[in-house]
């Protein structure tokens, strides 16, 4: 038998939502979530233009740095929601998801004149009228590039849903996740445009 003393004692629960973790309050915690999920879509946005023509490690640090924050906060808002027992977030908080994956699979990650183009060789094609082993190396990396960031904010996506189940935040924050892994893979393909084309 649990007593109150002793080292199988447990550590009370808080017994109302007024005593719980900031991020697991209803009011509050829905407050800073709305603030983040705004706040880094703006963020995106503004980040995505400063960025444009900036090398790829500025632009993978921004942009990085601003998914990590909203991945941060859900994360936060899980475990403080998780440790006081709060309630399940409503299933009508996955529309956050769904409109997540929606920017991740509609978001042209090819720029330009390289529309389409499904790898190296045909960007060459259209960006010199032939290939070049330059060009080749060049476009491989890119693509490579852009292949593998908007794979990594598909499983960003899928880890913000199982996030959801306790996080509200984790299911609307998303949505700039989502984006800010879009305008980092297109930035690889805009790179090579203007490397190429620097009026395309």
């Amino acid at each position: 038998m649990t007593t109150a003393e002793g080292p199988s004692a447990r550590r009370p629960v808080a017994k109302g939502p007024g005593s719980w973790p900031l991020l697991a309050q209803p009011w509050a915690g829905g407050a800073a979530g709305w603030l983040v999920v705004f706040g880094a879509l703006v963020a995106d946005i503004v980040a995505g233009i400063a960025t444009n023509k900036a090398p790829v490690l500025v632009a993978t640090l921004v942009l990085a740095f601003l998914a990590a924050v909203a991945v941060g906060f859900s994360v936060a808002q899980h475990q403080q929601a998780r440790s006081c027992g709060a309630e399940a977030a409503s299933w009508w908080h996955l529309g956050g998801i769904a409109l997540a994956a929606l920017v991740w699979l509609t978001w042209p990650t090819s720029p330009g004149m390289l529309d389409g183009v499904k790898d190296a060789r045909q960007a060459c094609v259209v960006l010199l009228g032939r290939t070049t082993p330059n060009c080749l190396a060049r476009a491989s990396h890119a693509f490579d590039g852009r292949n593998l960031v908007w794979w990594l904010t598909g499983a960003l996506i899928v880890m913000m849903a199982l996030l959801s189940r306790r996080a509200r935040m984790a299911a609307w924050a998303a949505i700039p996740v989502a984006l800010a892994g879009c305008l980092l893979a297109t930035h690889f393909l805009e790179l090579l445009l203007l490397h190429y084309q620097p009026g395309g």
